[in-house]
């Protein structure tokens, strides 16, 4: 996603603090809620990162993707910033709905993030909402991994839209 010529841009810089996540996701393990109480990972499945610090990455490359910007930057940055997203994990996981029935094609992924961007400088919270989505997956561990990408990047894609909204109507960084 790459802002029209002539679309807004927003003045500041912005940095994007790694997520927090309750400790069960907050892992390499690809996780499956066998119900509400029990979470459980895919065997031989693993994230290339902990969930918290590739959500936090993949934010940084989107919000930096729509040239909407002038620097995008990630967690454990020391350089000059305007604005901050920061946020929580809510839901990373993969579970089947209780009428799937029995067969391939009944799980289900729900990415839900809870963001809030702040005036860098005295951390004051300018906005903050919820963004989520699911994805069916067709099957099998690739499936899964398939409906994880496609969740998640309908998240990233709405909060950078609201990210740039939210800062213009702010007017940091000007």
């Amino acid at each position: 996603v790459e802002a029209a010529p002539g679309a807004p841009r927003a003045q500041g810089q912005l940095v994007v603090g790694e997520l927090s996540a309750p400790a069960a996701v907050d892992t390499t393990g690809i996780v499956f809620m066998q119900s509400e109480n029990q979470i459980a990972y895919y065997a031989g499945a693993r994230w290339s990162d902990r969930s918290p610090r590739m959500i936090a990455s993949l934010l940084v490359e989107t919000l930096a993707g729509t040239g909407s910007f002038p620097a995008v930057i990630g967690p454990g940055t020391s350089a000059r910033m305007d604005q901050a997203l920061v946020g929580d994990i809510r839901s990373f996981s993969a579970y089947r709905p209780s009428d799937a029935g029995i067969g391939e094609g009944g799980t289900k992924v729900r990415v839900e993030l809870f963001v809030r961007l702040l005036r860098a400088r005295d951390r004051t919270i300018l906005a903050s909402r919820t963004f989520s989505a699911e994805a069916s997956s067709a099957g099998g561990m690739e499936g899964v991994v398939a409906a994880y990408d496609q969740a998640l990047d309908v998240v990233l894609t709405d909060i950078a839209a609201w990210t740039l909204e939210q800062s213009l109507a702010a007017g940091e960084g000007s």
